[in-house]
């Protein structure tokens, strides 16, 4: 009897930490730097907890929270199907490009999110490209981040050696901007992808207004982080994170600063392009 009883207390000893490893069933969101490491549905963070019960009340269905030691090991997690979202920094992101896709990135604040930009230079310049405006002398129509800050730093992920670049000459228009650009002030236009849809849309679809230019380049800076799934998730499920996360910032301001501190800050989260991560990539 004795022997008996034995045999069962190392029998289950030995099943002990294979129980211990294997993390809780329901959607797993993988974070580096969470209180606890491993899985799980009851953080002791009071941020972290809302947010996964916020999140698990809109899916409708259990929500873990996973802690990683560093990007790399939520990457991998990620790879191996061990996650259904990932907080990633770029760097760690590189390593999955093939088999996930960032969702939403972080504003930074109220007007600076990742604007399409773009870079008009005249065709008869030769600089049609990022890389060919080094030295240029770039024009903007404003100083605010969104128009300026944010095209500069776009600029130099596709490879445009902005430090390069002569004194800016600012203008109060994309009209003055054009204007600045054929009489030769400047060599490059760069403003937003609706300022450039204003200046060359035209009122008469007969008069070519931007015929004489080109786009150098076209594009948003990129996400340093994201919240980032399996390119195998279902569209619909897909779609209905994006739709939580927009408005966390809304509902649950505790949640998105939780997520905030996460991604290196921001006030907000926005939906973004499959290509967000990826340096140089439209």
């Amino acid at each position: 009897m004795i022997r008996i009883l034995g045999f069962i207390l190392i029998l289950l000893a030995l099943m002990q930490p294979a129980t211990a490893q294997t993390p809780p069933a329901g959607f797993r969101v993988g974070i580096v730097g969470l209180a606890e490491s491993g899985c799980s549905t009851a953080p002791s963070d009071a941020a972290a907890a809302a947010y996964r019960k916020h999140l698990e009340g809109r899916l409708g269905k259990p929500v873990v929270l996973c802690g990683y030691q560093d990007g790399k090991a939520v990457a991998t997690a990620l790879q191996d199907g061990q996650l259904d979202l990932a907080a990633l920094d770029q760097p760690s992101f590189e390593a999955v490009t093939k088999i996930a896709r960032p969702i939403l990135a972080p504003r930074a604040d109220a007007i600076t999110g990742r604007v399409l930009a773009v870079a008009l230079t005249l065709k008869t310049s030769g600089r049609d490209t990022p890389v060919k405006l080094a030295g240029s002398r770039p024009i903007f129509i404003s100083k605010v981040a969104a128009s300026h800050q944010v095209p500069l730093q776009g600029l130099a992920d596709f490879g445009a050696d902005t430090k390069s670049f002569k004194p800016e000459l600012f203008v109060a228009d994309e009209q003055a901007g054009l204007a600045a650009l054929r009489a030769g002030q400047g060599d490059a236009l760069i403003i937003t992808a609706g300022a450039r849809q204003r200046l060359c849309r035209g009122d008469d679809p007969k008069v070519v207004v931007c015929g004489d230019v080109v786009e150098a380049w076209r594009g948003r800076p990129t996400a340093q982080t994201g919240l980032v799934v399996r390119n195998d998730l279902p569209e619909a499920d897909r779609y209905q994170l994006v739709g939580i996360h927009i408005a966390l910032h809304q509902e649950r301001p505790e949640a998105m600063a939780f997520l905030a501190a996460k991604l290196g800050g921001g006030i907000a989260l926005d939906p973004t392009e499959a290509t967000a991560m990826q340096k140089g990539v439209r």
